[in-house]
């Protein structure tokens, strides 16, 4: 359990790039992934933009996004199971982007998940991307996430909100 907070950096990248490769390739479904999209774009505006560490995390997903988007249209279960995550998350960080955090618990259903995924990422990805999830795991504690609110995994994981900062154009979807 301990291994998977510890990996936490690569996870919202990997979540984004599976929710781009699934709607890219799931045309027909895109609508209904809309209002999911649309949250991890809050999040990616709100919560990471707006804070040093949220803006290194998006810097990382970039370094590694080719391939994380290689081995999700590679593997049906990278993608599979990332999607799986993916939703399985997206209530609680809506709450979070609608300032509700603090009423919705990480579960330790959900660290049990990620970490199984970081597992398979492990065993799939590059050695670049095995050692950016371990170099990442041994530098922040995740492992006492569980049971924690949303608002307090995301003090934990990059620090209290700032006013946002203004971006270059708008990621939110209409």
């Amino acid at each position: 359990m301990k291994r998977l907070f510890r990996r936490r950096p690569l996870v919202l990248g990997i979540i984004l790039a599976i929710i781009l490769i699934c709607l890219v390739f799931t045309g027909g479904r895109a609508l209904d992934y809309m209002e999911v999209v649309d949250t991890y774009w809050r999040v990616h505006d709100d919560v990471l933009l707006p804070t040093e560490a949220g803006r290194y995390y998006v810097d990382l997903f970039w370094q590694h996004n080719n391939e994380l988007c290689n081995l999700i249209l590679s593997s049906p279960k990278v993608k599979d199971e990332g999607l799986v995550i993916i939703l399985q998350f997206e209530p609680g960080l809506r709450a979070l982007v609608d300032g509700e955090g603090d009423d919705v618990r990480v579960t330790q259903v959900m660290v049990d998940r990620v970490q199984a995924y970081l597992d398979l990422l492990l065993e799939v990805g590059s050695p670049e991307l095995q050692d950016a999830i371990w170099t990442e795991g041994a530098r922040t504690p995740f492992g006492d996430f569980s049971g924690m609110t949303f608002e307090q995994a995301r003090i934990l994981l990059v620090g209290a909100p700032h006013e946002p900062t203004a971006t270059p154009f708008s990621t939110s979807l209409p």
